[in-house]
């Protein structure tokens, strides 16, 4: 925190160097946040809490179910592979050895590669209709993979939908936090992002239906066709319905739009700019707490692979088709129950998000670990691994973007704060494959999770319990169990940084008692040029 030992920070001049009067007044209003010039207009008045409750409600019952249903959606869309890999995908495209875990990570290939310039673009247009259009690209490329007939035409059709999908989470993690107070905030999360665990319960049950079909074309085509469907229909409502930000939003009248913007100046991040700031996008750059992020997304999603190879796994420990699309569920169920848990305690306990976060991976952990340690003769074992590995990972994800959300401002580092943070994400997912191809031979993956046919298998000459008693086995589990304990060490030096940021911040203003915190809101200045924006733990 340079600015505050050199006794700059806390001074929005200092950013400006001798500039003509229009140069200047140019500044001044390309640094104004979007709201300033409706927070002007209220301040002096007295907001009561129950118009702020009132306020509040609305945008609860406008706001979240838009972005429910398409977190479920995006969730759907997303997995749809790992259904339709249950009912003979790679059969009927002809996919040979390692092409189903290829088109798999291109998903995230296609994330990685348009994160950063779609929310940069969200910056610049209209939150609400460049999101929808995102929805409508997403269904129309779930629809045409129903159309694919090799693997080359699926690959690039889910490279494009991982460049689709991309700004679905970190747009909502952006819009979260233009509405709501960062002490709302987790539960907020918590409403949109509880839809990936009701998805995997939706999924199976859908997946489940899929298999009762009775139709004239291959049953792997109806998650695509069902769930482009349903994607396509949604981002019609939501180009209407979802509005750009609170001094917009169509569903509050003009009192109300005051208030819903002067109940998050004390959260000291701004609502929206749409001026691009180079030096905004570098301090994020070189920001610890982006970093520590971005590096925690990543080692945790190196576990990722497990949204797609999951039925897969469970299909390899002895059960059917039908009964593997119902074992998916519990996950979902044990996701929903542990973020209701630690979005509740992080919500009323203070400073407790990075402790519950730390928390929560832990005993992800413990999940793992039972995964990959126990033999195949105990495949309810392993299964109860499974979910609890798949159930609790996200409570830490979640919490973690709670904290990024809530201690980053300035709209340009925010943008580019969450752009690294899910380009990380990203990697993560996609050297899941690197980590599973160099821990574990082919032969044993194709053997572990049944990627072809049992004659194939028995050539490789790895099958059954010996898996577990080779070499590979051992890298796999340590991998994975590295991966988790990568986590916790971030997450206790993320802990640690904030708490000494804290500190230096409140001797910095024990020096400067001359500053306003009035002064400082909706300057679009950053966490590090606001001496008032102090880090939620």
């Amino acid at each position: 925190m340079s600015e505050i030992e050199n006794g700059t920070l806390g001074s929005p001049t200092h950013l400006v160097d001798d500039k003509s009067p229009s140069d200047e007044a140019r500044e001044d209003v390309q640094r104004k946040d979007v709201a300033f010039s409706v927070y002007l207009q209220a301040q002096g008045q007295t907001i009561s809490p129950e118009e702020s409750y009132r306020v509040r409600r609305k945008i609860d019952l406008h706001l979240m179910p838009l972005m429910m249903v398409t977190g479920f959606l995006q969730y759907l869309d997303k997995s749809a592979m790992s259904y339709a890999v249950l009912y003979n995908i790679e059969e009927d495209l002809n996919m040979t050895g390692s092409q189903y875990s290829w088109a798999s990570s291109l998903f995230y290939f296609g994330t990685l590669v348009w994160s950063y310039p779609s929310l940069l673009l969200l910056q610049r247009f209209p939150v609400g209709k460049y999101f929808s259009c995102q929805v409508l690209a997403w269904g129309v490329i779930s629809f045409l993979m129903a159309a694919t007939s090799n693997f080359s035409g699926l690959a690039a059709l889910r490279f494009l939908l991982g460049a689709a999908e991309s700004v679905q989470m970190p747009g909502f993690v952006i819009i979260t936090s233009m509405y709501y107070t960062r002490e709302e905030q987790p539960s907020r999360l918590l409403f949109w992002y509880a839809t990936n665990g009701i998805a995997i319960i939706a999924g199976g049950l859908f997946a489940y239906g899929v298999g009762n079909i009775n139709g004239t074309i291959p049953l792997w085509k109806y998650p695509f066709i069902i769930c482009g469907a349903l994607s396509t229909c949604w981002s019609i409502v939501l180009f209407f319905a979802l509005p750009s930000n609170p001094a917009t939003a169509w569903f509050l009248t003009k009192k109300e739009r005051a208030i819903a913007i002067n109940r998050v100046r004390s959260n000291q991040t701004g609502i929206e700019n749409k001026t691009f700031r180079k030096e905004q996008a570098v301090e994020a750059l070189m920001d610890p707490k982006v970093i520590l992020s971005a590096l925690s997304n990543g080692a945790g999603n190196l576990l990722s692979g497990i949204t797609l190879f999951g039925g897969l796994v469970i299909r390899s420990f002895g059960f059917s088709t039908l009964q593997t699309t119902l074992l998916q569920c519990p996950t979902g169920l044990i996701e929903i129950v542990a973020l209701i848990v630690f979005t509740a305690g992080a919500t009323y306990i203070p400073n407790s998000r990075v402790i519950l976060s730390i928390i929560a991976t832990t005993i992800a952990l413990v999940g793992t670990v039972m995964l990959y340690a126990v033999s195949l003769e105990h495949r309810w074992a392993l299964i109860a691994g499974l979910w609890i590995m798949g159930g609790f990972m996200p409570s830490s994800f979640i919490l973690g973007m709670g904290v990024t959300a809530s201690n980053i401002a300035g709209h340009t580092k925010k943008v580019t704060a969450h752009g690294i943070t899910f380009i990380f994400y990203a990697v993560g997912s996609k050297y899941f494959y690197y980590l599973a191809s160099f821990a574990y031979p082919t032969t044993y993956i194709s053997a572990r999770m049944d990627f072809v046919d049992s004659s194939s298998r028995v050539s490789t000459g790895i099958v059954g319990p010996q898996l577990y008693t080779t070499a590979p086995y051992v890298q796999g589990r340590r991998a994975n169990v590295i991966a988790l304990v990568v986590c916790l060490i971030l997450g206790i030096l993320q802990l640690i940084y904030l708490i000494y940021e804290n500190r230096k911040r409140r001797r910095f203003l024990e020096l400067h008692p001359e500053l306003q915190e009035s002064d400082f809101h909706f300057q679009d200045l950053t966490d590090k040029e606001n001496p008032f924006s102090t880090n939620k733990i």
